[in-house]
């Protein structure tokens, strides 16, 4: 059947609101990506720490896309003759003693492009981090939107 006992740290930090298959406001097919992503990121990164990852398909944020190490906010992204299911990338959420509203990273990034770009966010912070104790959270908090756009871009280097 599919199922499964273990969940690796991708996996266990994922959540995902019920998106457009099962509710009128969604605006992308939330569950779908999540496990796409996490196919394609447990075949190209290895994380030693969990990082959350939230998808919530509309601005009712019921997976709290606000909250994640990386959220993930449902939109429509016009294109051509077309509208295509894609998301708006917010950093920095967390709870508890390290409580933040994540900020957006990226914008109306269609869906296919989200698991490539969430390895890249992932391998740059791997590569640049302070020590495998830093977490995500630590890693965003030290750096400016524009900063983590270029250590997250393809090469990109942060003085």
């Amino acid at each position: 059947m599919g199922l499964s006992t273990r969940a690796g740290t991708v996996r266990a930090g994922l959540v995902a609101c019920t998106g457009a298959a099962g509710c009128k406001y969604a605006a992308a097919h939330t569950k779908q990506h999540a496990l796409e992503l996490a196919d394609y990121l447990e075949s190209c990164i290895r994380l030693d720490t969990p990082v959350n990852i939230h998808f919530t398909g509309c601005p009712h944020s019921c997976a709290q896309h606000y909250m994640g190490d990386i959220g993930l906010l449902g939109t429509k992204i016009e294109s051509a003759d077309d509208m295509l299911e894609g998301y708006h990338v917010y950093v920095g959420g967390g709870y508890g003693a390290e409580r933040a509203i994540g900020r957006e990273l990226y914008r109306n990034v269609i869906a296919a492009e989200i698991p490539p770009l969430v390895a890249r966010m992932l391998q740059g912070f791997l590569d640049r981090r302070l020590g495998p104790h830093e977490t995500f959270f630590q890693f965003t908090s030290r750096y400016t939107t524009e900063h983590l756009m270029e250590v997250f871009s393809a090469g990109g280097v942060v003085a």
